[in-house]
């Protein structure tokens, strides 16, 4: 059976519903196949601001604000896509992120001005694994934005880019979050056995909350799909309301990762 982003993902047991998730960025690159460059970056904000709008709310239950460094680049990649500024104004910015967020995964060395943006720039505790994981998926997308625009790149991986934006962020987030839904459903983990684990996400998936999340997930990108320039603004303010969860369960999914 081909699965596409229009499958209804509730009516799959639990094998089938763990065939679609290890099959989700495929299927993003099939449905966006012959969309453009900004329709595929408006289909990856279209999630970043539920999930960023989720981590607001489980901070604020922590007395904290969002970081202004995951504001900030979320607001760069909407004023590139609606015209108010182009990879020329943000790729020193872009190349510097990019470097924290190397320096923080991967421990890469980085140079001097890349480590004064770091410590000008980052304000995200250490640990934080949801702040740093939108981080790079931002991170990520203003490079290839710059790559594919022709601008200044300090990394090889990024200087012969051919591709197009992509979905590798989304899926990985897709991923962190479904381990997170054990916790969040209490789904039973006898143990950490690979065997156990693929059990409970199984069972994860079945659970009416995964299935109201992958349900605004599959929203969110044929809303890109469909969506004209003009409509970019509506769809801003729109998505910038809703949750990638219910409000009750933020606090307990920053716990959880």
């Amino acid at each position: 059976m081909k699965y596409t982003l229009d499958t209804d993902f509730s009516s799959l047991n639990g094998p089938k519903a763990a065939n679609w998730i290890m099959g989700f960025q495929d299927m993003a690159e099939d449905a966006f196949a012959d969309s453009s460059s900004h329709s595929r970056l408006l289909g990856n904000l279209l999630i970043l601001e539920p999930y960023l709008h989720t981590i607001r709310q489980g901070l604020a239950d922590r007395c904290r604000t969002v970081p202004a460094i995951l504001q900030e680049a979320l607001d760069i990649l909407w004023d590139y896509l609606e015209g108010r500024k182009a990879p020329s104004d943000f790729q020193d910015f872009a190349n510097n992120l990019y470097a924290a967020t190397l320096n923080y995964n991967v421990g890469e060395e980085i140079t001097d001005a890349q480590a004064e943006f770091y410590e000008k720039h980052i304000d995200i505790p250490w640990g934080s694994t949801c702040e740093w994981q939108i981080l790079t998926w931002l991170s990520v997308l203003l490079m290839e934005v710059v790559a594919i625009s022709g601008g200044r790149l300090d990394f090889e991986e990024y200087e012969e880019y051919e591709q197009d934006v992509d979905f590798a962020e989304m899926e990985e987030m897709l991923n962190m979050l479904a381990d997170a839904f054990i916790d969040l459903t209490n789904t039973p983990l006898p143990s950490n056995k690979a065997s156990d684990v693929m059990n409970a996400q199984e069972q994860v998936y079945q659970t009416p909350l995964f299935r109201q999340f992958i349900e605004r997930i599959q929203n969110g990108l044929k809303a890109a799909l469909s969506a004209t320039p003009e409509q970019y603004p509506a769809l801003q303010e729109e998505y910038r309301q809703y949750a990638i969860l219910p409000e009750e369960y933020a606090a307990k999914l920053l716990g959880c990762l």
